[in-house]
């Protein structure tokens, strides 16, 4: 979501968008030095009184929901309030988005961030900017200093925990996750904590959090896909396909439901309704690699190699970059000694995937069969090195859901 879809209705910038102490900030970040206050003096007379500011914030809002974005800068930019306002820059970015100019847009962002560090309104703009462009690092790090409270606009909550997530940042984006619930107790906002909480690994705490819930959203579909994917890892499979039917029931449309309850009909050896419901998942999001991959498996499962083949090839046709497919490939070539191509293939996964373990084990193998011993015992070490790193990292993953356990305990 750029930052246009914060910025359109303008209106509810100016009369309902509290940037929680703007001018205070502003005074603040000044008044560390002698100099700093005498360039504050200096800035004070360029900016223009107070209504003035307010009225041009008004004429703006309605600008920009004409779309009228270039007379939005225009305004802007004479007010006097761009040094002085953090309301002023918000606008102005969005406006200068809307003319397609991204680059103005973020630089606007990045001055005002400089300005007023603290403002989460600012901070949260600028990291979806930073998300948007691909730089996830400069995301995170436009957030260094995103302290959310009750208080804080719940789209900017939501707009950090995704930042936090792409970053991979669980804990910072389950504290906001946390926050956002507690000031916005809606169903939204508990799937989202349910959804970070997930990705630490604690199903339990996930299961826990949305069984009391069930009386209230248990006629959502999403409600049941999040507590059905927590009931899988718990490996309660009767719960979580009982929950996925209930979903579909009430959405027959839903990718989601369909591909995770292919997944339960696997562990609960039903290949061929699991078949059947990935078939289901794939007309309805054809473009999704995952699907097809799953399906390959159940083929070789039924030692059907050439059917196994042709759905590793569309998943690779959907993402040449899924490395789970790429890896999968490579097998098939190694076992029909195609190896030079097995090689290839299995580079490919873990250039795309460096945690593939399974890869590593193959390329060892692989470059042992065309004789090339150094790299073969290259991969040995590898693939030691990242198998300690994985099961160190589920090890881990295990002792948060233990503390997590004992601090919720009576």
């Amino acid at each position: 979501m750029r930052l246009m879809g914060k910025l359109a209705a303008g209106a509810a910038i100016v009369a309902g968008l509290s940037l929680s102490g703007t001018r205070a900030e502003a005074r603040a970040a000044w008044q560390q030095s002698a100099p700093a206050r005498a360039r504050a003096s200096s800035e004070k007379s360029r900016c223009g009184s107070r209504q003035d500011v307010e009225a041009a914030l008004g004429r703006s809002s309605a600008l920009m929901d004409a779309a009228r974005y270039q007379d939005v800068i225009d305004v802007l930019q004479s007010s006097g309030g761009l040094k002085c306002d953090a309301r002023v820059s918000l606008l102005l970015a969005g406006a200068l988005e809307g003319t397609g100019d991204l680059r103005k847009a973020e630089e606007t962002l990045e001055r005002a961030h400089v300005a007023w560090p603290s403002n989460t309104s600012i901070a949260a703009s600028l990291a979806r900017e930073y998300l948007a462009g691909g730089d996830v690092d400069k995301a995170v790090g436009a957030l260094k200093e995103f302290h959310v409270t009750t208080a804080t606009p719940p789209q900017e909550m939501e707009e950090g925990v995704v930042v936090y997530l792409a970053g991979h940042r669980l804990v910072p984006a389950q504290a906001v996750a946390e926050v956002a619930y507690k000031s916005n107790p809606s169903l939204h906002f508990l799937l989202l904590l349910a959804n970070v909480l997930q990705l630490e690994g604690r199903y339990k705490d996930v299961n826990l959090l949305l069984g009391g819930k069930r009386k209230e959203y248990g006629s959502s579909p999403e409600f049941l896909i999040t507590a059905a994917e927590s009931e899988y890892d718990a490996m309660l499979y009767d719960a979580a396909r009982a929950d996925l039917e209930g979903a579909i029931a009430l959405n027959r449309d839903s990718y989601q439901a369909h591909y995770l309850l292919g997944n339960v009909l696997v562990a609960q050896g039903d290949a061929s309704q699991a078949a059947a419901e990935y078939q289901a998942a794939i007309r309805l999001a054809p473009d999704k690699p995952r699907t097809y991959y799953q399906l390959a498996l159940i083929s070789r499962a039924k030692q059907d190699d050439a059917g196994e083949e042709q759905l590793l090839e569309q998943a690779l046709a959907v993402d040449p970059h899924y490395a789970p497919a790429n890896c999968e490939m490579g097998r098939i070539r190694i076992g029909q000694h195609r190896l030079a191509e097995a090689v290839d293939r299995l580079n490919l996964a873990v250039e795309y995937n460096p945690q593939i373990e399974q890869a590593y084990y193959l390329l060892a193998r692989a470059y042992a069969g065309l004789g090339e011993k150094e790299k073969s015992d290259d991969m040995v070490k590898r693939y030691t090195t990242i198998r300690a790193a994985n099961r160190r990292s589920s090890v881990d993953q295990h002792k948060g859901q233990l503390g997590a356990e004992e601090t919720a305990a009576p």
